[in-house]
């Protein structure tokens, strides 16, 4: 049975690669920030660069207002590459990430002038943390190995970028993907929920320690973290995984209704 578990949660999931890779970059993740100078003055039409990591190049390009602030709703939730530039302005970039169906923090950049930049060490900023360019360069690098499928490599980047954000759960996430990636799932949830305990309120961690152990078989430990997901961001295959376990333990009728979930969500499933 545990190989029909894993068979029928593998193509779920290329299913929902698939509806993916049509949808590119689009999403709905709310995000948006402001862009300022060193002394907190706002810097008007600074243009605003976002690019979804997976894809290497899609998103949208954005204009600061007068107040300096910019904002965009429809992005698809993952590690985004974002490029800060204005005339007489060092340019930045940074690597953020957005969730989806939560609110992600603002994002604050202060630009320094080309003469001040070339005379001050950069500094740079995630989701509100200042960072240095070394921490910002191994996320990158981690982003881009991630990317190709080079697990150890963007497991050693994110490592690296660990050093210099020891709390940020988003990292930690990264680190859960690299080992899924490898098919080491005991180690892809331990870090998930070590990022689910540094960021309670973000689901996003929860359902993939939920996603996980079900398809481990493990029914307590996966309706447990199931509980902590809003019911709008379950997966078909949480559920259809949820409703084998329950009817291999002898619960028919809560297996029913978890795969009257599954097929709520997916139909055809």
């Amino acid at each position: 049975m545990s190989r029909r578990i894993a068979s029928i949660a593998g193509l779920a999931l290329l299913l929902s690669a698939a509806v993916l890779s049509a949808q590119e970059w689009r999403g709905r993740a709310r995000v948006e920030g402001t862009v300022k100078n060193e002394k907190g003055e706002p810097i008007a039409d600074a243009k605003v660069s976002l690019r979804w990591t997976q894809s290497g190049k899609g998103g949208p390009d954005l204009t600061t207002n007068k107040s300096g602030h910019w904002g965009f709703f429809g992005l698809a939730g993952g590690n985004w590459d974002i490029d800060f530039e204005a005339p007489g302005y060092q340019t930045r970039q940074i690597t953020a990430h957005f969730d989806e169906g939560v609110r992600n923090p603002l994002i604050d950049v202060k630009l320094e002038a080309v003469q001040q930049a070339q005379a001050s060490h950069e500094e740079l900023q995630i989701a509100g943390q200042k960072v240095s360019k070394e921490t910002a360069a191994a996320i990158e690098a981690g982003n881009a190995a991630l990317t190709a499928k080079n697990w150890e490599a963007a497991r050693e980047g994110y490592l690296k970028a660990l050093e210099g954000m020891p709390d940020y759960a988003p990292l930690m996430m990264s680190v859960a993907k690299t080992y899924a990636g490898e098919g080491k799932d005991a180690e892809a949830i331990e870090w998930a929920r070590k990022a689910a305990e540094k960021d309670p309120q973000n689901p996003s961690a929860w359902k993939t320690v939920a996603e996980l152990e079900l398809s481990r078989g493990n029914l307590d430990a996966g309706k447990a973290a199931l509980a902590k997901v809003p019911a709008g961001q379950v997966t078909d295959t949480s559920y259809l995984n949820l409703g084998i376990l329950l009817y291999n333990k002898k619960q028919p009728a809560a297996a029913e209704e978890a795969f009257g979930k599954a097929l709520e969500l997916t139909p055809d499933l």
